[in-house]
C-alpha cells in the first residue's frame, strides 16, 4: 500500500460463521485496517481471501443474496449505497446470515 494513503480501523463481525464454511459456531470478530476510502465491497474481497468461500455463500452476481444482510453500523447496506458504501474508521461490519424465529 502506497505511504501517502491513509488507513484507517473497521471491525466486522461475522455472525453464524459455521454457515458460512468456517470452523466455528462463535462469531468471528476481525479488527485491521483498510485505505481511507474503501468499500463494503472490497472489504468482502479482504474476508474472502482470509475466509475462502465466505463470499460466495453471501453474494451472487454482486447482490446480497436474499434473506442475508450486511450491516454497518447497524444499518443495513441496502439503505447506504449497497457494497459501495465507503467505510469510516471505527465503523463495524455486521456479516448476518438467514435467521429465523
Amino acid at each position: 500500500m502506497p505511504k501517502d494513503v491513509d488507513l484507517v480501523k473497521i471491525t466486522v463481525k461475522i455472525f453464524g460463521p459455521k454457515y458460512f464454511g468456517l470452523d466455528t459456531y462463535d462469531v468471528v470478530t476481525v479488527v485491521f485496517d483498510v485505505r481511507e476510502v474503501a468499500t463494503v465491497g472490497e472489504v468482502m474481497d479482504v474476508l474472502d481471501g482470509m475466509y475462502p468461500g465466505l463470499k460466495n455463500r453471501l453474494l451472487r452476481d454482486g447482490q446480497i443474496i436474499p434473506m442475508h444482510d450486511i450491516w454497518v453500523n447497524g444499518r443495513s447496506i441496502d439503505f447506504l449505497q449497497g457494497l459501495a458504501t465507503v467505510l469510516k474508521d471505527g465503523d463495524v461490519v455486521q456479516i448476518i446470515p438467514p435467521f429465523g424465529g
